[in-house]
């Protein structure tokens, strides 16, 4: 026989995909092509069907060669090397995002007439904002002279530092219109979770 097909060495044309699949049928087309017009009384049917058989292989073939010039980056060979994503640096946290601890605290806002409004829009944001027990009282003088309070202010424990400075942002931009600003007063006495605001003249 003058042509000899070694099977391995077709099966390893699969590695290049469809074009080497092409390539084994069209290798396969002309093996049978050649067998037939071998034998004694070749059958025209035969070889007509195998002759178009090559050339659907050869179409094939260039079609499979085209696409991948033009996609390159689709072929089985090609590794894809992505990079990785740099992560973004976390966003600031915002005034009134103000976070509760796993205590509960309670806020007391003082207001001194004719403040009362202005107290009450206060203690409206602080409860949307922030899950405390927030109540808003009437400041007597008694109270006021007792305390010395001649100003608005934010009276905390060490220990509330944090928290009544977050709370002196949010007060000061809710009643920024007003021209409100909050003193800190850190006090001795102990009051656990409870943290007053003084909403004065």
């Amino acid at each position: 026989m003058l042509l000899q097909i070694n099977v391995t060495e077709l099966g390893s044309f699969l590695k290049y995909g469809v074009t080497g699949l092409s390539a084994i049928a069209f290798i396969l087309s002309y093996f049978l092509l050649f067998r037939e017009s071998s034998r004694p009384k070749p059958r025209p049917e035969i070889i007509k069907t195998i002759r178009l058989f090559m050339w659907v292989t050869v179409i094939l073939g260039v079609v499979s060669g085209v696409s991948s010039i033009l996609k390159p980056n689709t072929s089985e060979d090609t590794i894809v090397v992505s990079k990785p994503k740099k992560t973004s640096p976390k966003k600031a946290v915002a005034h009134n995002s103000l976070t509760s601890s796993s205590d509960e605290y309670t806020i007391e806002i003082f207001y001194e007439n004719p403040k009362k409004a202005l107290a009450e829009d206060l203690a409206d944001v602080l409860k949307d904002k922030t899950s405390y027990d927030v109540k808003v009282s009437a400041l007597s003088s008694t109270k006021k002279s007792s305390l010395k309070i001649t100003s608005c202010q934010i009276r905390h424990e060490l220990q509330e530092s944090k928290i009544a400075g977050k709370l002196k942002s949010i007060a000061e931009n809710v009643l920024q219109d007003d021209g409100v600003e909050f003193k800190l007063k850190q006090i001795t006495s102990s009051s656990p979770n409870y943290v007053s605001m003084f909403v004065c003249k």
